[in-house]
């Protein structure tokens, strides 16, 4: 594993099936534990990434354990913009599902928004062109477990871990 170029601890791993409404946690090395939710646990098959990709909300709260006041999530700022992931952050178990609890209106962007790269235009969750860019704004893809971890580590102020020799 690449645990020495990741921001995530290694928490315990799972392979039980997403559901939207998910919460999950990971936690960061020398800081603390942060919540993430399950949007769209898998896409139609038609979808243009892949039906293996989940859609995925982080929140910008910070906790040192695993617990947050669930009637409140909510109203949680995101820490980075909505994504688009594969089961592996699960299955390597650097996220770990805590509970389930079913998305209300308030849960729901107004409008996902997407840069799809290839076209320079900006898409929704179908890849559906929107009329711009909504903030907040993720790029159209698959982010795997170490591009999260990036992400997550830019967003916070964190060193930069992978080197060049990583790309």
């Amino acid at each position: 594993m690449n645990d020495g170029k990741l921001h995530f601890e290694t928490l315990k791993s799972s392979r039980k099936h997403l559901a939207s409404g998910d919460l999950f946690t990971f936690s960061i090395k020398s800081r603390g534990n942060f919540f993430g939710r399950v949007i769209i646990p898998s896409m139609p098959r038609d979808h243009p990434l892949t039906d293996a990709a989940c859609l995925i909300h982080i929140y910008a709260f910070e906790s040192p354990g695993a617990t947050i006041d669930h009637l409140t999530i909510d109203t949680r700022p995101l820490l980075i913009p909505p994504l688009f992931t594969n089961r592996r952050p699960w299955t390597m178990g650097y996220f770990q599902t805590l509970t389930n609890i079913p998305l209300g209106e308030h849960d729901m962007l107004k409008q996902h928004c997407f840069l799809d790269l290839p076209f320079c235009r900006y898409v929704d969750e179908m890849r559906r062109p929107t009329e711009g860019k909504v903030i907040p704004c993720g790029t159209f893809g698959v982010a795997s477990y170490s591009a999260i971890s990036s992400e997550v580590g830019r967003a916070l102020g964190l060193p930069t871990l992978e080197g060049p020799e990583d790309y």
